[in-house]
C-alpha cells in the first residue's frame, strides 16, 4: 500500500485567516463533536489494552497458586497390619509430620522386635555339641587340635564319664525322644520258647513238646504261643514312643579325617533332626501306651538335602539318592589341624531391612535361599494313624518355620506290619512321604560358621564388631591352646 502524497502547493493556497474565522464562530460546536467522537474511541482502545494486561496477570498468578498447591500436597503411603498399603494425598503440616515420624519409628521398633523374636524362635535350643575338653572348634580350631577326635567324639573315663562329640549328641537325640526298634527275631523266639515250656508243663501237664499229641492241646498251645509273640511285641511297643527303621537316619562317621566345613554341616543336620523329632514328639504328646496309640508310629526314612553353592534353591539342592546329606558340593580346602589361609570376605551381606521377593519356582511358599536365610529341604517317610494326619501336619507347621510342601500317602496293611514286628494298633494307618521346607536365619547360623562354608553359600555371614571380636578371641585363647587328651 502506497502512502498518500500531499501536495504542498495546495497548502500554500489555503487561506488560514478564513479557517481561523470559522473556528472563532464555530469553535464550541467543533470541540463538542471532537469530544463526542474522538474520546470514546480513545477510551475503547485504552480499555482493551488494560484488560489484556489484567488477564495476563491473573494467568500468571494462577500458575503460581498451582505451584504452591503442589508443594503443599504430598503422597503418603500408610502401612496397615494385615492389609494392603494405602496411598493418600494430604497437606503437609507440623502435626502430620510429627505423627508420620512417630508412626515410622513405631513400625521400625516393631520390625526389629519381630525380627529378634524370629531369630530366638529359629535358634531355640540349637546349641553346638560339646567337644572333648570343651575345646573351641568353630569357626576355626587351633592348629594343635585333632579335629576328628575332638568333634566326632568318644567315651572318656573320668569322674563324670563324659560323652562328648557329635555322635554322642545324635545318640542323645534318639534316646531322649524314646526312639526304638521292634524286638529282634531272636528276642521273640526266646520269649515264645519260654512260654511254650511253661504252658506244656503248667497247663497241659506234659514234660515236652513231643508228648503234646491231642488236637485240642495242640490248638491251645498254638494260641498260647501266638499270645506270647504278641505280648513280646506289645511290651516293646509300650516302652518306646515311635519305631525307627535301621539306617533311617544317616549318622556321622565315628572315625576318620574330616574337614571343618563337614563338621559344621553335621551339626546343622542335627539341628534339623531336632526340629523334626520335636514335631513328632508334639504329635505324640500325652500318649500313655507307646506306639500302639501314638499318631506317629514309625520313622522309615529322613533324608536332609545337601547344601549347594551360592545359596541354592530347592531344585538346585536336590540330592542324588546315594549322596549323604553331610557331603559338600565343593570340597573344603581346610584339613584337620591345618591352618586355613586367610581369605577376603565375599558374598552377600545380611540386611533384614531388604525386601525379599517371592520365588515360586521351587515351592508354593515362595521361599528360597537368599541373603537373609537358608532353605533346607528334608524328605521324610512315616507311618501314621490316618485319622490323626491333620494333627500331625499341624505339629510340623508349628515347628520352627517348617512347611510341608509335598505330601503323598498310601494305606498300610497293619497285619503284614505285625508279622514284621511292628504293632500299630487296630486303627487304619497310612504311609506318608512328604517334603519339609525348613528355614534357617543366617544372622545366627553364620556366627560360628567356617569361612569355607560361608564362601560356598555366598554370604558374608554375621560380621562381629571389632571390639566384640577382640574380646571373644581373648576369651577363647586359653581353650584353643589346650591339647586334647587322647
Amino acid at each position: 500500500m502506497k502512502a498518500p502524497q500531499i501536495n504542498l502547493q495546495t497548502l500554500k493556497n489555503i487561506d488560514f485567516s478564513k479557517v481561523v474565522a470559522i473556528l472563532k464562530r464555530r469553535g464550541v460546536m467543533i470541540g463538542s463533536v471532537a469530544v463526542i467522537v474522538i474520546v470514546p474511541l480513545a477510551a475503547l482502545l485504552f480499555r482493551g489494552g488494560m484488560t489484556d494486561a489484567i488477564g495476563d496477570t491473573m494467568k500468571q498468578r494462577q500458575k503460581d497458586f498451582e505451584k504452591l498447591s503442589a508443594l503443599e500436597k504430598t503422597s503418603v503411603t500408610i502401612r496397615k497390619a494385615g492389609a494392603e498399603p494405602e496411598t493418600q494425598s494430604v497437606s503437609l503440616n507440623p502435626v502430620l509430620i510429627k505423627a508420620l515420624k512417630e508412626r515410622n519409628e513405631s513400625l521400625e521398633g516393631e520390625f526389629k522386635s519381630q525380627y529378634k523374636s524370629a531369630l530366638e524362635h529359629n535358634r531355640k535350643n540349637h546349641d553346638f555339641a560339646p567337644a572333648h575338653d570343651h575345646v573351641v572348634i568353630f569357626p576355626k580350631p587351633a592348629a594343635n587340635i585333632v579335629l576328628d577326635e575332638s568333634f566326632l567324639g568318644k567315651k572318656f573315663d573320668g569322674a563324670k564319664d563324659l560323652e562328648t562329640g557329635i555322635n554322642s549328641a545324635y545318640e542323645a537325640l534318639l534316646r531322649n525322644n524314646r526312639i526304638g526298634e521292634p524286638p529282634t527275631a531272636a528276642e521273640v523266639l526266646e520269649s515264645v520258647q519260654k512260654r511254650e515250656l511253661a504252658f506244656i508243663q503248667n497247663n497241659l501237664k506234659k514234660n515236652s513238646r513231643a508228648e503234646v499229641t491231642e488236637v485240642n492241646d495242640i490248638k491251645d498251645l498254638a494260641a498260647a504261643l501266638l499270645e506270647a509273640r504278641i505280648a513280646t511285641l506289645q511290651e516293646r511297643a509300650k516302652e518306646i514312643s515311635v519305631y525307627l527303621d535301621p539306617n533311617a537316619i544317616r549318622l556321622p562317621p565315628t572315625e576318620g579325617k574330616i574337614t571343618l566345613a563337614r563338621c559344621f554341616i553335621w551339626q546343622w543336620d542335627l539341628w534339623v533332626l531336632q526340629d523334626i523329632f520335636g514335631a513328632i514328639s508334639s504329635a505324640n504328646a500325652g500318649v500313655k501306651d507307646g506306639v500302639i496309640s501314638a499318631p506317629v508310629k514309625r520313622i522309615m526314612s529322613i533324608r536332609i538335602d545337601p547344601i549347594s553353592a551360592k545359596a541354592a534353591t530347592a531344585t538346585d539342592a536336590a540330592p542324588k539318592e546315594e549322596a549323604p546329606p553331610t557331603e559338600e558340593v565343593t570340597p573344603a580346602v581346610a584339613s584337620a589341624g591345618a591352618e586355613p589361609a586367610v581369605e577376603e570376605v565375599t558374598g552377600d551381606a545380611i540386611n533384614p531391612a531388604t525386601e525379599i521377593p517371592a520365588n515360586y519356582t521351587d515351592s508354593f511358599t515362595g521361599l528360597a535361599s537368599c541373603q537373609l536365610y537358608d532353605v533346607r529341604n528334608v524328605k521324610v517317610e512315616l507311618v501314621v494313624a490316618t485319622a490323626d494326619l491333620p494333627k500331625i501336619l499341624n505339629c510340623f507347621s508349628r515347628q520352627n518355620f517348617m512347611s510341608v510342601i509335598n505330601l503323598k500317602l498310601i494305606p498300610v496293611n497293619v497285619f503284614n506290619a505285625a508279622r514284621m514286628g511292628y504293632l500299630y494298633g487296630t486303627e487304619p494307618c497310612s504311609q506318608i512321604s512328604m517334603t519339609l521346607q525348613t528355614i534357617w536365619f543366617r544372622d545366627w547360623t553364620t556366627k560360628l560358621m567356617p569361612s569355607d562354608l560361608k564362601k560356598q553359600l555366598g554370604t558374608r555371614g554375621f560380621e562381629i564388631p571389632a571390639t566384640e571380636a577382640t574380646e571373644t578371641k581373648t576369651a577363647e585363647t586359653p581353650a584353643n591352646n589346650e591339647a586334647p587328651n587322647s
